[in-house]
Parts: C-alpha cells; sequence; structure tokens
C-alpha cells in the first residue's frame, strides 16, 4: 500500500482574463485518494474515517465493527461449547445468532469501506463548490407560478 497519498491541486481565484492586470491567485485543494480510503477502512475498521480527517466518525465506526466482531467470537465460542457439551437447544441457539452476526458484522465492515470512499470522493467539495460560485459572475433564473 505504499506511503499515504495526498493530492493538492490549486484552482485559480480569480478567472483570468487578457485584460485583467490582477494577478493570479491559487488557492491550494487538497484532495483524499477515495481508493486509498476505502483499502484502509478494509484494513482497520475506522482508518478511512481518520484518512478523511473525521476522528469522532473513525472512533464510532471502529468501535461498532470491532465490538460486533467480538460479540461474533464470542458467539462462536459459545456455539462450539454447546455442540461439544451436546446440548443442542443451547447450540442452536448460539448457532443462529453467530450466523445473524456474520451478516451485521458484514454490512457494518462494508457500509463502514463505503463511507470512507464517499467521503474522500468528496473531501474537497465544500472548498471547491466555495470557489466556483466566486468565479461565477452572471446567473440566470426562471421562476414559474401557477
Amino acid at each position: 500500500m505504499g506511503h499515504s497519498q495526498q493530492i493538492e491541486e490549486t484552482i485559480p481565484a480569480q478567472p483570468s482574463t487578457e485584460d485583467s492586470i490582477a494577478p493570479e491567485v491559487s488557492i491550494p485543494i487538497i484532495r483524499r485518494n477515495p481508493t486509498g480510503a476505502l483499502l484502509r477502512s478494509a484494513v482497520l475498521p475506522g482508518w478511512g474515517q481518520f484518512y478523511n480527517d473525521q476522528p469522532l466518525k473513525g472512533v464510532v465506526y471502529g468501535a461498532v465493527e470491532i465490538g460486533l466482531l467480538a460479540w461474533l467470537i464470542s458467539e462462536h465460542i459459545a456455539a462450539e461449547d454447546a455442540r461439544i457439551t451436546e446440548d443442542d437447544q443451547a447450540y442452536q441457539i448460539h448457532r443462529q445468532r453467530r450466523l445473524d452476526l456474520i451478516w451485521y458484522t458484514s454490512a457494518a465492515w462494508l457500509f463502514g469501506m463505503l463511507d470512507a470512499y464517499v467521503d474522500a470522493y468528496l473531501y474537497s467539495f465544500e472548498r471547491e463548490n466555495t470557489e466556483f460560485e466566486k468565479e461565477t459572475v452572471l446567473g440566470a433564473a426562471v421562476y414559474i407560478r401557477f
């Protein structure tokens, strides 16, 4: 995976025209690599959110995903103990919980990965949008009343 990839671009703060005598000012736009965020979140729950500068989200996702995984392991151990002691009723209960937790844990993990990917993709959206709105000089609107 290598080192952390951070992409930095500059966009002009003012549209440049040939007649303009004002110097062109560049504002750095820092971007995040969506694939890098997704892979980080796949390796360690919450790491992709930390990469996207969202530590609270990273702690929450990490705690939920690791908590579900710990519960899954606990249910697996309980199911195996019940199977060994031939307690069929307890085995069926723990087996069903284990199957449910496999789905819950997988869904939480995939959701965390998707969240990291989308947040990395939209990392600089607000800043870019603000700069775009500053550049927009003319606008038009159409209102229709019924």
